[in-house]
C-alpha cells in the first residue's frame, strides 16, 4: 500500500514540548513502530513484531511441505530452506514499499517511515502526491517492484531448475512475487490498484475525494470477494478459511478509512487559520490563572496568550493543562504556569489552509497554536477546533480526554 489514511491532527505526548526530541532520537521523539532495519535515503525502515510472527507462521508451513520435496535431505536442511523463504518473503514486501518511497522521494514528498508488519506494509508520505499522475506512479511503483523480481527469478528457474534445494527457494519466490503484484493490482482501497483506480476517476473528473470515495467502494467489493473466495477454497483448512477471512477484514477496515479521508477532504477547503482562530485574552504572565479566566470570559474570549512587556505573545494557555487543575488551585496558580512557549512551528499565518495547515499541524503536534496576520497576533487555533471540522466524531473523543 502507497500510503497510510488521513486522521485528525494528533495530541503531543505529555510533558513533552511539541519540538522536543529525546536525546539520541533522530525521529523526532516519535514512538518507533518495531526494530529499525535501516534507512534509505534517510527514510527509517521497520519490522514490526508481526513480521517476525508472520516470517515464523511461514517458515513452519514451508517447512511441513518441504518435507514432501526434499525427501533425502535433513530436517536442519529443511528448516533451513524453509527459513529462507520466509525471510525472502519479508525481503519482497520491503522492496515493494521502498518501490512507493523512492518514487515519491523523486517527486520531492517527504517520505515519514517504511513500515512491514509480515502480511502488510506502508509508506507514510506527507504531503500526498498533488496530481493524478504522480499518486499514478506512486502507487504502482511497488507492486513493479514485485512484477520485476518475479520474472527475475522465473528467468533464473530456466538455468537452475527447480529440483535442487535452491531452486526451491527461487521458485517460492518468484511465485510469492507474482502473487503480490497481482494481489495489489485488485482496483480497491487500500491496495495499490485502489490508488490506481482514485487517479483514474481523479484524473477524468478532477475531483480527487471523488476518486477517494469510488476507491473506498471498490474495496469493499474486493475485500468481500476476497472473503468468498477463501471460505469457498480453503480445502477444508480451517487455518487457511480464518487467514483469508482475516486479510479480508483487513481490506474491508482500510476501506473504510479510506471512505473517512474522503470525508474530510470534502471539508478540507473549509479550514482556514484565520477563520478558525478563537478570540484570545492577553495577559501579563503572573496574572492568577482564576483571574485570567474570568476576564476572558468577561471578554468573550475562549484562548489566553501570554504576553511580555512589549505586548508580544510568549506563551499560549494550555486547556488539557487547565482542565488537570482542581478549581480551588487556580487562583494560587499563575497563567504562565498552564502555559506552553510559542515555538517558532506554533505560529501559523491567518490565510493558512487546506492541506498546508494539516501539514504545518502535523509537523509541530501541539493543542494549541498562534494565529498572526502580516506578523500580528490575531488568536490562537485549537487543534480540537480543526478536528471538529473534519471529523466531529474525533474530536468528540479529544474532548472526552482534556
Amino acid at each position: 500500500m502507497a500510503q497510510r489514511p488521513e486522521s485528525p491532527p494528533a495530541r503531543p505526548a505529555a510533558g513533552r514540548r511539541p519540538d522536543e526530541h529525546p536525546p539520541g532520537d533522530p525521529d523526532g521523539g516519535r514512538a518507533r513502530p518495531g526494530l529499525l532495519i535501516g534507512r534509505v535515503r534517510g527514510v527509517p525502515v521497520y519490522l514490526s513484531p508481526l513480521a517476525a510472527i508472520f516470517a515464523v507462521i511461514i517458515a513452519s508451513l514451508l517447512a511441513g511441505s518441504g518435507r514432501a520435496q526434499l525427501r533425502d535431505a535433513s530436517d536442519a536442511i529443511v528448516f533451513l530452506v524453509a527459513a529462507l523463504t520466509a525471510v525472502g518473503f519479508i525481503a519482497s514486501l520491503v522492496a515493494h514499499e521502498l518501490g512507493h518511497c523512492l518514487v515519491a522521494l523523486g517527486f520531492g514528498l517527504r517520505v515519514r517511515s517504511v513500515v512491514v508488519h509480515g502480511f502488510a506494509g506502508f509508506t507514510e508520505i506527507d504531503p500526498e502526491p498533488g496530481s493524478p499522475g504522480r499518486e499514478f506512479l506512486v502507487a504502482v511503483a511497488g507492486p513493479l517492484v514485485n512484477g520485476l523480481l518475479a520474472g527475475l527469478g522465473f528467468a533464473v528457474l530456466t538455468g537452475l531448475g527447480s529440483d535442487s534445494q535452491a531452486g526451491m527457494v527461487v521458485l517460492d519466490l518468484s511465485v510469492v512475487n507474482l502473487v503480490l503484484f497481482l494481489f495489489n493490482l485488485a482496483p480497491g482501497l487500500p491496495l495499490d490498484g485502489g490508488r490506481l483506480v482514485v487517479a483514474a476517476v481523479w484524473r477524468a473528473t478532477r475531483d480527487r475525494p471523488r476518486g477517494l470515495r469510488v476507491g473506498a467502494y471498490a474495496g469493499f467489493a474486493v475485500a468481500a470477494a476476497v472473503a468468498i473466495w477463501g471460505l469457498n477454497s480453503s480445502g477444508g483448512s480451517q487455518l487457511s478459511g480464518l487467514y483469508t477471512v482475516g486479510v479480508a477484514a483487513f481490506l474491508g477496515m482500510g476501506a473504510y478509512q479510506s471512505l473517512r479521508q474522503a470525508q474530510v477532504r470534502v471539508r478540507l477547503p473549509g479550514l482556514v487559520a484565520g477563520r478558525m482562530a478563537r478570540r484570545t485574552l492577553p495577559v501579563a504572565a503572573d496574572v492568577p490563572l482564576a483571574e485570567a479566566l474570568r476576564h476572558a470570559r468577561a471578554a468573550g474570549a475562549s484562548a489566553v496568550a501570554v504576553v511580555d512587556a512589549d505586548g508580544n505573545p510568549v506563551k499560549i494557555m494550555n486547556g488539557a493543562a487547565v482542565d488537570a487543575l482542581p478549581e480551588h488551585r487556580r487562583p494560587w496558580v499563575s497563567i504562565s504556569e498552564v502555559s506552553r512557549a510559542v515555538e517558532p512551528g506554533m505560529i501559523l499565518e491567518a490565510d493558512l489552509k487546506g492541506d498546508d495547515l494539516l501539514t504545518a499541524i502535523r509537523r509541530v503536534p501541539a493543542t494549541e497554536y498562534l494565529v498572526v496576520q502580516h506578523g500580528r497576533p490575531v488568536g490562537v487555533l485549537a487543534t480540537v477546533d480543526v478536528a471538529a471540522r473534519l471529523d466531529p466524531n474525533a474530536a468528540a473523543r479529544m474532548a472526552g480526554r482534556r
